[in-house]
Order: structure tokens, then C-alpha cells, then sequence
């Protein structure tokens, strides 16, 4: 990884101030600067592919954890609707509210009788004999709509 790169990823502490150093540079910098260093990366083989992809992760899982703890600590009566810093801006937004569907029982029975019908079909899907639903009505073998795909898992 080059030394620029390791620079980004790297949240270092100033000593003087105490304050988390992180560079001020867009979102798409970043996603072109990160192109550019795994592709240096890949050029130069000099390194182990897998062991910069678990440092990356380990780096990766230490913000998401950072920005949980931080995140918390933001509020609007100290920052208002909008702040505009560090080439960034934070606003605050109402998401909107949810109904709960789940109140009506019409609702809920539709869909308690949608996921048995779902647990009907992956049970024909496995069968290799004919399944027949409550009303001896053939239950016909679905399609695959996502073929599985191999994922990559690291553990630490």
C-alpha cells in the first residue's frame, strides 16, 4: 500500500492539538483515490493482495465503529439544520413516519398467509414429488430469480 494511501486510511492524532486528522477532500477524490492505489497496488505485487484487504477491513471496521460511537454526540441544537465544515456538510432530516401496518388485521393476516405461501413454494423448489397446497392444488416449482453468489468472508 502506497504511503499516501496508508496516510488516508490512517486516522492519526496530532500532538499538539489533539484533534483526529483526516484529509478535506470530496467524496469522489476519494473513490479516485482509492482506484488509483489499489490499482498501484495491483501493478506492483509487491504485497500480499489478501493482507491489505484484512488491514483495509480491520481499518473499515474501526470507523464504522468510530462514526456508531460519534454519530450519537451530533445534535441540532448544537449545530443546527445545516453545518458546513472540513469541505463537508452535516444537515439534519426527518425521515418521515412509519406506519404500522401490523395494527390492521387484515394487514397481518395477508401476510402471515403470504409467508406460508412462501414456506409452500421453497418446499416444492426442494421436493422432487409433487406438493399439493391446502386446497389440493398443485404448488408449482418457482424459478430461481438470484442465482447464489460465492462471497468473500473475513473473520477476526
Amino acid at each position: 500500500m502506497s504511503s499516501s494511501s496508508r496516510q488516508f486510511l490512517m486516522i492519526q492524532e496530532e500532538e499538539e492539538t489533539g484533534q483526529l486528522y483526516v484529509p478535506s477532500i470530496s467524496k469522489k477524490e476519494i473513490k479516485v483515490k482509492a482506484k488509483e492505489d489499489s490499482d498501484r497496488l495491483l501493478d506492483d505485487g509487491e504485497l500480499d493482495v489478501a493482507e491489505v484487504f484484512i488491514d483495509a477491513t480491520r481499518v473499515s471496521e474501526y470507523l464504522s465503529n468510530f462514526i456508531s460511537n460519534i454519530k450519537p454526540h451530533i445534535n441540532e441544537s448544537q449545530y443546527g439544520k445545516s453545518y458546513d465544515t472540513k469541505a463537508a456538510n452535516i444537515s439534519f432530516r426527518n425521515t418521515g413516519d412509519r406506519l404500522d401496518y401490523d395494527q390492521d388485521e387484515v394487514y397481518k393476516e395477508l401476510k402471515e398467509q403470504l409467508k406460508a405461501r412462501e414456506e409452500l413454494l421453497k418446499m416444492a423448489y426442494k421436493s422432487k414429488d409433487s406438493i399439493y397446497d391446502g386446497e389440493a392444488a398443485e404448488v408449482m416449482r418457482v424459478g430461481i430469480k438470484t442465482v447464489g453468489k460465492e462471497t468473500l468472508v473475513i473473520k477476526f
